[in-house]
């Protein structure tokens, strides 16, 4: 539930700085809906927990449906909580600026259950998201 607490704290961040947000899960949601509540949104924030070094596979496909509708002018973020390795959110930057979007940061990571030092910057990403989205409107 780390990466999970993550998206919450980083959604809480966005909202706080006047962003609507929906988190939805790429394990729980079909990818079609994943997709339609983004081409509609100004950023994608993503998150991971590694799986063999690598995104998940859930996500994984959902970004590869994503790349192909080759989406504009969206700001990007990545993090995720890491136990031995913490390739994911890296993964991730890597993925989404290769789709042209306008990352945000670096990725940010917490290494097993999140302390309040990495909640907090999970909070910091969220306005980080906020404000780069307000520039570009």
């Amino acid at each position: 539930g780390s990466t999970a607490r993550m998206a919450d704290v980083v959604a809480e961040g966005l909202t706080a700085a006047g962003i609507q947000v929906k988190v939805m899960c790429a394990g729980t949601e079909h990818r079609s809906d994943l997709i339609t509540e983004l081409l509609d949104a100004a950023a994608l924030v993503v998150s991971s927990p590694p799986l063999t070094n690598q995104i998940v596979p859930t996500l994984a496909d959902s970004l590869t449906y994503v790349k192909g509708l080759r989406p504009q002018r969206k700001v990007a973020a990545a993090f995720g909580s890491h136990g031995w390795s913490g390739e994911a959110p890296k993964q991730l930057r890597e993925t989404l600026e290769s789709m042209g979007m306008e990352f945000v940061g670096e990725p940010l990571r917490a290494q097993y259950v999140p302390t309040a030092n990495d909640l907090a910057a999970a909070t910091a990403l969220g306005a980080q998201v906020a404000e780069a989205i307000k520039a570009k409107r």
